[in-house]
C-alpha cells in the first residue's frame, strides 16, 4: 500500500467506526430481563386434542413476554403441538439443529431426508434439524409435542444445518423399551439418597459421545411413586415438563403450587427451587426436556438441594 486513502475507503472506515456504541453500567451482571414464568399450556393442549382441530402446528410461543424478538417457549427452546387429522400429513421446516417429539396419541410415519420410520402413541423420537419434516398420520389421526432449539439458532443468527450435517440423528425410543429400562434401574436409583428423582436419560451416539442426543437439549423420562415427594432442588437450565401420567400431581416452585395437567407442557424457570408431589394412587410419569447442554459444557449447571 502507498499510504493513499481513497474517498471510498475513507467512507468505509468511517462507517465501521460509526457503528460503535459504548455502554456503561456499574454492575454488568444486573442487566434486566423479563422473568421466565411458572406456567402450564393448558389452553393450547386443549386446542391440539379437540376433535375438530384441523391439521396444523400450535406454537407455544411466549417470546415477546420474555423479551425476545423471535418465537420461543424458553430462551433456547420452542415447543409446538402437532395436530394431524386422520389420513392427513403435516410438514414443517424449522431453523433448528434438532427436533424432539413425543407422540401423545395416534400413530404414523416420519420422513426426514433419506430416512423414514413408523411411530406410535407413547414413543419419543428425534430428527435432525434442517430441510423439511413430514409427519403422516394414521387412520385415527395423531397429536404430538415437538421441541426444537430454534431460539438458540436465531440468537446466533445461524441457518439450520442440512439433515446430513446436523448433530442430531433420527432415533426412536419406544415407550415399552423406556419403561423396561426404567424398571431395570429402579432399585439402584431408589437407594441413592443423593438422587433428585428416578430418571432415565434418552441419548444416542453423537460424534463418539453417547451421553447426549443433542449438544444443547437433554431428554429424560421421570417417574415418582404414589404418595411421594421429590426432593427439592434447583438447576440453571430451564425445564419443560410434559405430564404423561399425572393423577393428583403438582409442583411447588419457590413456594407456588402449579398443578399438573396430562399432556399440558409446563415451564420450570431456571434456578428456582422446586419439588414435585404425587398425591395420587398411581405412579407419575413425565418427559422432561432441558436446555442443559451448554451449562454442562461450561460447568455451570448449578444443581443443588436446598
Amino acid at each position: 500500500m502507498d499510504g493513499t486513502v481513497s474517498n471510498t475507503d475513507q467512507a468505509a472506515d468511517e462507517g465501521v467506526v460509526a457503528r460503535a456504541r459504548y455502554y456503561s453500567l456499574g454492575d454488568i451482571f444486573k442487566v434486566g430481563r423479563p422473568p421466565i414464568p411458572q406456567m402450564a399450556f393448558v389452553a393450547q393442549r386443549d386446542q391440539a386434542m379437540a376433535p375438530g382441530t384441523p391439521t396444523g402446528w400450535i406454537s407455544l410461543d411466549i417470546g415477546a413476554q420474555i423479551g425476545l424478538n423471535e418465537p420461543a417457549t424458553t430462551p433456547l427452546m420452542l415447543a409446538r403441538y402437532a395436530r394431524i387429522a386422520a389420513g392427513e400429513a403435516l410438514t414443517g421446516s424449522f431453523r433448528a439443529s434438532g427436533e424432539f417429539y413425543f407422540v401423545i396419541s395416534g400413530d404414523g410415519r416420519a420422513t426426514k431426508g433419506d430416512e423414514s420410520f413408523d411411530w406410535q402413541s407413547g414413543d419419543v423420537f428425534s430428527l435432525p434439524g434442517g430441510s423439511e419434516t413430514r409427519l403422516d398420520g394414521g387412520p385415527t389421526g395423531a397429536v404430538l409435542l415437538l421441541v426444537t432449539n430454534e431460539p438458540e439458532l436465531a440468537f446466533h443468527g445461524l441457518a439450520a444445518p442440512t439433515p446430513e450435517t446436523a448433530p442430531t440423528r433420527a432415533v426412536r425410543y419406544p415407550m415399552a423399551e423406556i419403561l423396561a429400562e426404567m424398571g431395570r434401574v429402579r432399585a439402584d436409583q431408589s437407594a441413592d439418597p443423593n438422587a433428585s428423582g428416578r430418571a432415565l436419560h434418552l441419548t444416542s451416539e453423537r460424534n463418539g459421545n453417547a451421553d447426549a442426543a443433542h449438544p444443547t437439549i437433554k431428554l429424560a423420562m421421570n417417574t415418582l411413586d404414589p404418595h411421594r415427594v421429590q426432593r427439592p432442588h434447583r438447576h440453571n437450565s430451564v425445564a419443560l415438563t410434559l405430564p404423561i401420567a399425572a393423577d393428583n400431581v403438582y409442583s411447588v416452585i419457590e413456594g407456588n403450587r402449579l398443578d399438573w395437567h396430562q399432556y399440558a407442557l409446563m415451564i420450570t424457570p431456571p434456578a428456582e427451587l422446586h419439588e414435585h408431589h404425587n398425591e395420587g394412587d398411581t405412579p407419575m410419569l413425565s418427559l422432561v426436556i432441558q436446555d442443559g447442554g451448554l451449562y454442562f459444557r461450561c460447568r455451570t449447571i448449578g444443581f443443588s438441594f436446598d
